[in-house]
């Protein structure tokens, strides 16, 4: 407890009775979780009797090796649930894989009304309409098909082992009190992202009101998922008697970026910054999307001195970054990066693309994952499009376990017919580093936990704002800040604002918000949400290259004007 500050001792020394916990970003939440349990065992709570309960298995497992009490139990909801489905019905349900599930998606849409959707967006609402968050008449048919599908192969995606043991615990009283019974003390990590249906579950599995809820409303933005955002507002409407307290401290960034962090709710609780390193968070002007571009590219290289990567480190005032991993971009959307993510790529620094737009995603890249995988582990199902069962294992009892990843995968890609691609070349040097097709697989397994990010690889981060939920970096690029883009305007505009929010906290220490003149040819502007925050807290400047940019611009738009006369 000496590690931990006044707010941080309060929240992990009161045990009993619901508690309502809300902690801003970078304020310790997960130190204070330990704490907290750690606090619970001396004062003779059973280990055992104690859950807590998180959303990513990053961060149960980050919670358990802090702890290093195995005896607690710290798992997501979906382990959890698939724990108790297996006892219920003494059978281990079979997972459908995600590539296998993406493609099942990707086969039931062709004819319907949603052929225009990503199969991400048709997955996300199949899984909306599957955790209690409504659904939509278009998504109705596919949902059939899809799920008589999964049945026909019995098999189950993660939706369905929340939704099936919320079933039996419904339907069976006594397997329900006798669930009820096994954990005296809950806690929920990250409860702004629970849904309807994970809520009824955990009112299912209480059985005393010893619950604790923590994470933080202004960071609710899984709203596509079904995330509930008054979630808190339905916790205290249930427990009218529950404790309230706040974590307000933040660990993690500079003061500006915690100036900026307050400037976007200037009537909630204010976030403390407790580094008192000089930082910076600016906005940017520039032209267009290809400026933006030139502009974080220019930046990351001073800072790295130079593209080669071989140059001395730069004495501007940015050269104590010394990794490409300090650097993120983040957008809204994946199309408001292409022109970016193409001109990085294209400059030869290294890349990660992490979520929408991951080349782990592309189709091929997840036949040749699933291959692999099957090779490791014979009983994992795989779905590959215009590929039957049987020829999928014949090809699988080709190969030689033993022989090195890379190997294996270029002669999958032969075997399967497939063009080589940016994507495969991107797997192919990725497997480069790796002796055995079992490192290879569990390594991949691994970051697709979260959207295929590797905190390891020495490269600058590409996500989107959803995907960046959770991580930090040093110097943060936030680009396309502009109206119709952040906010989105398909967005719900109190979660679009929230968005803006998580974006911001992910910058420990830099913080850049671009915004353009014009975007794909059309006349746009700043974001209102970065507009808001006054200049002496969130400064101006354009890009020094504006000016030039604007008559070459001219130069074109007049060449083209002239020569449409003949």
């Amino acid at each position: 407890m000496d590690s931990l500050n006044a707010a941080q001792v309060h929240a992990a020394t009161t045990i009993d009775g619901p508690v309502v916990i809300v902690a801003g970003p970078g304020t310790g939440k997960t130190k204070t979780l330990v704490e907290r349990v750690r606090h619970m065992v001396e004062q003779s709570v059973p280990p055992h009797k104690i859950l807590a309960l998180t959303f990513t298995k990053k961060a149960a497992d980050e919670m358990r090796a802090r702890l290093g009490d195995a005896r607690v139990r710290i798992v997501t909801f979906h382990a959890l649930c698939f724990e108790l489905l297996t006892q219920k019905s003494n059978a281990t349900p079979e997972l459908i894989t995600e590539p296998a599930r993406l493609t099942i998606l990707r086969s039931l849409t062709k004819s319907t009304s949603l052929t225009g959707l990503s199969v991400r967006d048709v997955a996300l609402r199949v899984s909306r309409a599957k955790n209690m968050a409504g659904t939509d008449d278009a998504i109705r048919p596919v949902l059939a098909a899809y799920t008589a599908e999964l049945t026909a192969r019995g098999l189950h995606d993660f939706d369905d082992i929340l939704l099936h043991t919320r079933d039996f615990l419904l339907a069976d009283a006594v397997w329900r009190a006798h669930n009820q019974q096994r954990f005296t003390h809950i806690m929920i990590d990250e409860f702004q992202d629970t849904n309807a249906l994970q809520y009824e579950l955990l009112q299912l599995l209480r059985g005393t009101d010893n619950l604790c809820v923590i994470g933080d409303p202004l960071q609710s933005i899984y709203g596509f998922r079904g995330a509930d955002g008054d979630i808190f507002g339905r916790f205290l409407a249930d427990f009218p008697h529950a404790k309230q307290m706040g974590l307000s401290v933040n660990y993690r960034s500079a003061p500006e970026v915690v100036a900026a962090a307050n400037a976007i709710y200037p009537d909630s609780p204010a976030l403390l910054a407790h580094n008192t390193r000089p930082g910076h968070a600016q906005t940017v002007e520039v032209l267009n999307e290809y400026s933006e571009a030139a502009w974080v590219l220019g930046q990351i290289e001073q800072a790295i001195g130079g593209s080669d990567l071989q140059k001395a480190v730069s004495t501007d005032r940015r050269s104590d970054h010394q990794s490409l991993r300090d650097f993120a971009v983040l957008y809204r959307t994946r199309s408001a990066a292409r022109v970016l993510q193409k001109i990085l790529i294209d400059s030869g620094i290294p890349v990660q693309i992490v979520g929408d737009g991951s080349p782990y995603e592309a189709p091929q890249v997840q036949a040749i994952v699933q291959l692999l995988a099957r090779l490791v582990d014979p009983g994992r199902t795989v779905v590959i499009k215009n590929m039957r069962p049987t020829q999928i294992a014949a090809l699988v009892a080709a190969l030689d376990v033993n022989e090195k990843p890379l190997m294996l995968t270029e002669k999958l890609i032969a075997a399967c017919g497939f063009t080589p691609d940016a994507a495969l070349h991107q797997l192919c040097s990725t497997l480069m580093q790796f002796g055995t097709v079992v490192e290879a697989v569990a390594y991949i397994d691994g970051i697709a936990a979260h959207g295929f990010y590797d905190p390891r690889a020495d490269a600058v981060t590409l996500l989107t704002i959803h995907a960046a939920k959770g991580l930090e970096f040093t110097h943060v690029f936030l680009v396309a800040a502009e109206d119709g883009a952040l906010p989105s305007a398909k967005g719900e505009r109190a979660e679009e604002r929230r968005l803006f929010y998580v974006a911001v906290t992910r910058a420990k220490d830099q913080l850049d918000i671009l915004h353009a003149r014009s975007r794909g040819g059309q006349k746009v502007v700043m974001s209102p949400f970065a507009a808001a925050i006054p200049a002496n807290i969130l400064p101006r400047i354009s890009d020094a290259a504006l000016a030039n940019d604007q008559r070459r611009a001219a130069k074109r738009h007049a060449k083209r004007a002239q020569s449409s006369l003949f």
